[in-house]
């Protein structure tokens, strides 16, 4: 099976930590959770609002990395820490400004803590891979690397 890893230099070296930040297989985009973290590995913002924006950023990163955007997702999960508060004080703005009909597949779960204290929001998202998607990617052996 080959695989494409997706790993963008705007992001923090997943590797070094022993993880990629999304893979391309078998007609399908699987990726890490993205949170705000920049590619220093600094959290962004203290606010739901701009770590949902920088959240969205890196999904972006990573969606624009092997062709595709926003429109493609057709699944959305979404990790949130102090849900009753943050999901409508912040969030769910960023979301709307980050898709338009017809909108994904959308769950949203409360989460006590995140991978680090700081995190407030975490989010993932799915696209699905026809053939000649996966032909369009165009391997540069750094930020996508074809792995057999």
């Amino acid at each position: 099976m080959e695989r494409y890893l997706v790993n963008p230099p705007e992001l923090k070296d997943a590797r070094a930590i022993g993880y990629n930040h999304a893979i391309v297989a078998n007609g399908e985009f699987t990726m890490a959770g993205q949170v705000a973290m920049d590619s220093e590995g600094e959290i962004v913002g203290d606010d739901i609002r701009t770590q949902a924006e920088r959240a969205y950023e890196n999904v972006g990163i990573l969606l624009s990395a092997v062709g595709k955007g926003f429109a493609d997702v057709t699944k959305v999960t979404t990790h949130i820490v102090d849900l009753s508060t943050h999901y409508f004080d912040g969030y769910k703005d960023v979301y709307w400004e980050a898709f338009s009909e017809p909108y994904p597949c959308h769950t949203v779960l409360g989460a006590h803590q995140l991978a680090h204290e700081g995190y407030l929001v975490e989010v993932e998202v799915e696209v699905p891979f026809t053939d000649r998607d996966v032909a369009a990617i165009e391997p540069d052996g750094e930020t996508v690397v074809r792995v057999p």
